[in-house]
């Protein structure tokens, strides 16, 4: 789809810019709400987006904390809510490559989920009229990365090409963060550094121990110094890439040998 509202054309390329600098998405979103819902119409916009076999539902764009609070009161296990299991639950929806759906009842999102009373009770709750929930593709099209849901708490008529503009501006940001053979949305920009080029030479050191899979206690025997002082050395290279595990370190160096 093109984008033919030069606001949010210049909104894409603002917020690209932030995302190159490595500054996290979520963050990012947060910070422009008012302008995402002022441009959608709906109320509340909530991000669903496939991470490590999970649904990440991280990323609600609301005034109030409202989608959040009652999210919390009709928590579903987390740890449970498998995106396999939820996009078979969309597939009705969205198997022949429609561009959208129209959602009554939060039960069509959570089904399998939450309970058919939970859900009920929860749209209740929200005061949700209807919704219309919007798929997001990778960059061929051809594989599903999130869902964007437009929720509307008075009824209005829903404007399809607004929203639809919106949802690609999401997934037009969101696209570049997403590992398509690890199955995995990361939430700040994958930059290689072949050289390790910010590293001092103890660092770079640690890093190589690291990525081949040596545990600290081994790479802290390896190099002869102290636990506590690799894991002072490991802060500051997570610090200087800005990550914070050894998976997104992984991620970082994956062009390297």
């Amino acid at each position: 789809m093109e984008i033919e509202d030069s606001q949010i054309l210049h909104k894409i390329i603002e917020l690209q810019s932030c995302i190159i600098q490595g500054r996290n998405i979520k963050t990012i979103l947060h910070k422009n709400i008012d302008f995402y819902l002022d441009k959608s119409g709906a109320d509340i916009i909530t991000v669903y987006m496939h991470k490590e076999e999970q649904v990440n539902v991280d990323y609600i764009l609301e005034k109030h904390r409202h989608f959040a609070h009652l999210l919390k009161k009709y928590v579903f296990d987390k740890k449970n809510f498998k995106w396999e299991k939820f996009v078979n639950n969309c597939d009705k929806h969205f198997a022949s490559k429609i561009k959208h759906d129209n959602i009554t009842d939060l039960y069509q999102i959570f089904k399998g989920f939450l309970s058919k009373k939970d859900a009920t009770a929860f749209t209740n709750e929200l005061q949700m009229k209807n919704a219309i929930m919007m798929p997001m593709y990778t960059y061929d099209n051809q594989v599903i990365i999130g869902y964007a849901c437009f929720l509307f708490q008075s009824d209005i008529e829903a404007d399809i090409k607004k929203l639809e503009a919106v949802k690609t501006s999401f997934q037009t940001l969101l696209q570049p963060l997403y590992d398509r053979e690890h199955n995995t949305f990361f939430t700040k920009c994958i930059r290689i550094d072949e050289d390790m080029g910010l590293l001092t030479l103890q660092e770079k050191k640690i890093v190589r121990k690291v990525l081949e899979g040596s545990s600290y206690p081994d790479v802290a025997e390896i190099l002869g110094i102290s636990i506590n002082t690799l894991k002072t050395h490991m802060k500051n290279i997570f610090n200087k890439y800005n990550v914070n595990s050894k998976i997104e370190l992984f991620n970082k160096f994956n062009a390297y040998n």
